[in-house]
């Protein structure tokens, strides 16, 4: 288990979106919003929980294409644009995530 991964059933150490990651340290799509100190929900043995928040730049950057991708086959221009939308948010967290690392603002 890796540093920021909390058990099912632990206290969540702040209010926030976690996410479920399976044995193999990959999301499972399922996410849950918890409330400080309120208990993280159950999962399958193995499983764990993680800020959404600590997403990696490569995460966020796998998640940005998976989203443009989508897009291209939108049947409405409104999911289409969302999808775009929410695409350049986590590119833009990815470019924040970086700078900071190269000691940036």
């Amino acid at each position: 288990m890796a540093l920021n991964e909390y058990q099912p059933g632990d206290p969540a150490p702040y209010s926030g979106v976690f996410e479920e990651l399976n044995i193999f340290g990959t999301p499972t799509g399922r996410v849950a919003v918890t409330a400080k100190d309120e208990r993280l929900p159950a999962s399958a043995r193995g499983f764990n929980w993680r800020p959404l928040a600590q997403r990696s730049v490569a995460e966020l950057r796998t998640r940005a294409a998976d989203y443009r991708r989508i897009a291209e086959t939108a049947t409405t221009v409104q999911v289409a644009d969302g999808l775009r939308a929410l695409a350049k948010r986590f590119d833009a967290l990815a470019d924040q995530r970086e700078q900071t690392k190269d000691g940036g603002p």
